[in-house]
This record gives C-alpha cells, structure tokens and sequence, in this order.
C-alpha cells in the first residue's frame, strides 16, 4: 500500500505551520523536514498534484538560497510528475530558463531560453520582462519591444494605521483600495475621501468592532473547521479575549467601496488567518458597524452592501 498521500499530507501541514505568524522555524528546517519526507513516500507522489506545488516550492526555496545543483535537482523531480506532462517542452524550458536566471546562472538560463525559443519564437516575449528582455541582447536580430504602460493602480498608501500595525505587530502598511463602480470612470468622490478619513480617525474603534464579532463567531467556526486536537493550537485554538487573534490574523487590504450612505462607503477589510491559509478572513463594515463577517470575498462583494 503506497504511503505517498499521508506523507504528502505531512509536509503540507508543515507548510502550513511554517507560514503561521508565530512560527519559529527556520529555512533550514524546512528544507531539511521536506527533503527528509520526499525520499520517504514512494512513487506513487508523482501522480499527487499537492506533491507537485510542493516541488515546485523546493525548487524556489534553492533559488532563494542560490544552490543551483538542488535547484536543478528539483526541477528534475518536477518533471517527473505527471501533471508536467501536461506543459508542452517550450513551456517547461521557459521554465527552467526563468529558474536558471533567478538562480543566477545566465549561462545556462540561456541555453534553456534558446530551447524554448527554436521551438515557439513568441513564447518567451509573452513571459517575465526580466526574462525576454535579458534573452533578447544575445538574439543576433533583438526584436523592438514596446514596454507596455502599466498604469495607474487605484491603491493609495497613505491610509495610516498606527493602531492596527501595533496591535498585529507589524511594520508594513495595509495596502488600500477604491472600488470603482465603473471602470471608465475612475476619480475619487468626497465620499471615498470621507471614508478614508473616517477610518483613520476611527481605527481603533473599527478594529475593536471587527475583533469582537469575531470572538463572538469564532467558536462555531471552530467546530465547522474541526482540527484534530494536535493541529488545534496552532491553526485555530481556543480564543478567550481579543487580543489573542493577533497572532491569528494579519491585515492584507482595505477595499473602499462605491456603495455609500450617510456619505461615508461602505469598507472592507481582508485578512489572512491561521485557520484558513486559502480562504481568509473578510469583514464588510460600515462605519464602526459589523455588516458581514466570512470568507475573504466579504470584503469587496458590493452586494453585500446593497443587501
């Protein structure tokens, strides 16, 4: 009987503990946890597409530390996996290229590009910029490339946090988004800057809101995710006051919507969360008031608004 699929499962639990916030592991003992649980599970891993994204992790993880022979060696159990199968060779030389150049060998990224090249001449030039751009100085006829205008995004990072990043304990600022409603006409009502200003102004009350219906759903949640006794305290354990989600969740969007009353939008807030790395966490608010609570589409569904 193969052992592929608990061993597989093994190490996914294991990601998914190494990227919790309170995780204390390093690098190394990731690499050296799945390096160990690979060789373990016998072929049968190849037909497990997790053990696919898992690879492919491996393979990231060498290119983040510059070990090309492992890199390499990754790539080469990668392409033992059947769902590789399913790239054609130009696509999977693409691959190895962009991996080769991230990993910093330029020699043999290019000998890779030049195999996807001879095979589909467009492939590469619909890719990463860094990568066609690179390939395209040692063509001996460079094609004219158009760089693309990228745009303007509608983010605004001058949405100011204090209370958030203290409570959460981190640095980085919360991205922030407006909603459109229409896409032709992108420009900031008053009422969006009204929302923004409210919720500076208001953090910590909003905050408080959102922590305290969450406290209030979170033991049914828990018994809708059922974790084992042994995955419990660390994806989801038992939360008696709020401040013991800050180490549960992060904070990883503001969306402003266009759906206003009282002149003020309606606001969303996406998080990431322990208990669900795929899902998140999602809150619809209205000023200080709890709207909806869920998955992290609550966050920037209009209608939820409008219901």
């Amino acid at each position: 009987m193969s052992n592929a699929e608990n061993i597989i499962d093994d190490i996914s639990t294991f990601l998914d503990k190494f990227s919790l916030k309170k995780n204390k592991l390093t690098k190394e003992d990731l690499i050296n946890f799945i390096e160990e649980k690979w060789a373990e599970a016998d072929d049968e891993k190849y037909n497990i597409y997790q053990a696919y994204i898992i690879a492919g992790r491996m393979t990231n993880e060498y290119i983040w530390a510059k070990d090309f022979p492992n890199m390499m060696r990754w790539l080469d159990i990668n392409d033992r996996h059947t769902a590789s199968g399913r790239n054609e060779p130009y696509v999977r030389n693409y691959y190895r290229g962009q991996c080769c150049l991230e990993c910093g060998n330029e020699e043999k990224a290019l000998e890779y590009f030049y195999l996807c090249y001879n095979e589909n001449p467009d492939y590469i030039f619909t890719r990463a910029p860094f990568c066609y751009e690179f390939f395209n100085k040692h063509l001996e006829n460079p094609r004219d490339i158009v760089k693309e205008d990228e745009g303007e995004d509608n983010f605004f990072d001058s949405v100011a946090l204090e209370e958030w990043q203290s409570f959460f304990g981190e640095e980085e600022i919360i991205r922030c988004e407006i909603l459109f409603d229409d896409e032709e006409e992108e420009e900031l009502a008053i009422e969006h800057e009204n929302g923004i200003n409210y919720l500076e102004t208001n953090q910590k009350e909003i905050l408080q809101s959102i922590l305290t219906e969450l406290l209030k759903v979170y033991p049914q949640w828990q018994k809708d995710y059922n974790y084992s006794e042994e995955d419990k305290p660390d994806f989801m354990p038992d939360v008696m006051e709020i401040k013991g989600f800050a180490s549960l969740i992060s904070p990883a969007a503001v969306y402003i919507t266009s759906v206003f009353k009282e002149n003020l939008p309606y606001i969303g807030f996406l998080f990431s969360c322990s208990w669900d790395s795929e899902h998140g966490l999602g809150v619809m608010t209205h000023k200080n008031r709890i709207v909806k609570i869920g998955g992290a589409d609550t966050a920037f569904l209009t209608w939820i608004e409008e219901k």
